[in-house]
């Protein structure tokens, strides 16, 4: 009888603890790519995530509460990210979630509307940057379409031949390879640019010698390739093996410190876009990520893509932040908190962020790199107009 009534007062006892402990943590989906066609820049970004919400919780969490993130690998495949988020909603109950890729963020954009969930995907579509239609969604730093509208802007400063310049777009099939592709077409006219050739590639290849052939019979003058930085270094190989001398240039996810790692010379003279800072780089805010990894030594290299899980971390917690001490920690609440950020500094990881309520565009502000003596080097800042019919585009 005796032991009956300790058991059942130990019962209680964890119980509540339990219920207090579960009171205490807020949760948020993580779904990621660690396996699939886009791992490469997936896994760095996961990890810069999981390392700047670990340094959110070493400083106090959000206002005493400590964030757990649940981490599930989706292998870049949407029925399995289906199948998560519905996971992340139903079971977990998180109050928000950082997903991944383009094309599984697009198919769920309806339902995360439909159930209030604020989502920032590591996709930059445009397409998700409309509050009209995807009240939702949000990401940190300049979409794919700000980004292929200020490589058309450089090609219009650039070019010294005559007529005007000819570009090519290359990208794979899938939704972040077509993401930007409309708002490149529609600018290239707006700028008096031809393009004269749109070359479709597979979402993963060894070769792309036939596509690059295709290419060469229209003899661009310049080439934006939207594809990750390890089919881009198979691309740029292949390109010098040719002796393609149009001028490459790449979007955010192929402009890493691994491309010239990956396509050896093949890089070298390669331009892209780069929307968060490279590891390393003289910024304030670089400080907190170094010396967190002297404290928490890794195996892997870090780059500007784990820079750029850290900027999430930091601005999605701060959204965090605010919506808990309005005490509406909840889907809207977080919306609500993420709407008033106005100019957030992550100490230069990202350009400045800003969403309202009308537009999630949270910068049109992006940087130019050269890959120079095997390095990104930084050649200029550049700012598209946040021009009302870009909105969403």
């Amino acid at each position: 009888m005796k032991l009956s009534k300790f058991a059942a007062s130990l019962a209680v006892v964890l119980v509540t603890a339990s219920a207090s402990f579960a009171a205490e943590v807020i949760k948020v989906g993580g779904l990621w790519d660690l396996t699939g066609v886009t791992a490469d820049v997936g896994k760095p970004f996961a990890q810069g995530v999981q390392d700047s919400i670990a340094y959110v919780n070493s400083k106090g969490g959000i206002n005493g509460r400590q964030i757990e993130l649940i981490n599930v690998d989706y292998a870049y495949k949407i029925p399995q990210a289906n199948a998560t988020y519905k996971k992340f909603v139903q079971q977990d109950k998180v109050v928000m979630i950082n997903g991944w890729g383009t094309g599984d963020t697009e198919a769920l954009k309806n339902i995360i509307t439909q159930d209030k969930v604020p989502y920032f995907s590591a996709s930059f579509s445009g397409h998700l940057t409309d509050p009209t239609k995807t009240p939702y969604n949000f990401f940190v730093g300049a979409s794919y379409s700000d980004q292929i509208r200020g490589f058309l802007q450089f090609v219009k400063k650039d070019f010294k031949g005559k007529g005007a310049p000819k570009v090519a777009f290359i990208y794979p099939n899938h939704g972040f390879g077509k993401a930007p592709i409309e708002a490149g077409r529609q600018y290239a006219k707006e700028l008096g640019i031809q393009v004269v050739h749109e070359e479709v590639i597979p979402a993963s290849f060894q070769d792309a010698t036939s596509n690059l052939l295709n290419m060469q019979k229209t003899a661009p003058d310049y080439a934006y390739v939207q594809d990750t930085v390890s089919w881009c270094a198979v691309l740029l190989k292949d390109a010098k093996k040719l002796g393609i001398k149009t001028k490459f240039f790449l979007g955010n996810y192929g402009m890493t410190e691994a491309l010239p790692l990956l396509a050896k010379d093949a890089a070298e003279g390669v331009y892209g876009m780069a929307t968060h800072a490279p590891y390393g780089a003289n910024v304030p805010g670089m400080k907190m990520i170094t010396d967190w990894n002297k404290k928490h030594p890794g195996s892997e290299a870090h780059d500007t893509v784990y820079v750029r899980g850290w900027a999430y971390g930091l601005v999605w917690a701060e959204g965090l932040k605010i919506a808990d001490k309005n005490k509406q920690l909840n889907g809207e609440g977080v919306k609500k908190a993420l709407e008033t950020l106005h100019n957030y500094d992550t100490g230069g990881l990202v350009p400045q962020i800003t969403y309202t309520a009308t537009d999630h565009r949270p910068t049109t502000k992006t940087t130019i790199y050269v890959i120079k003596g095997g390095k990104m080097t930084k050649v200029e800042d550049v700012e598209i107009p946040r021009k009302k019919e870009y909105l969403g585009l």
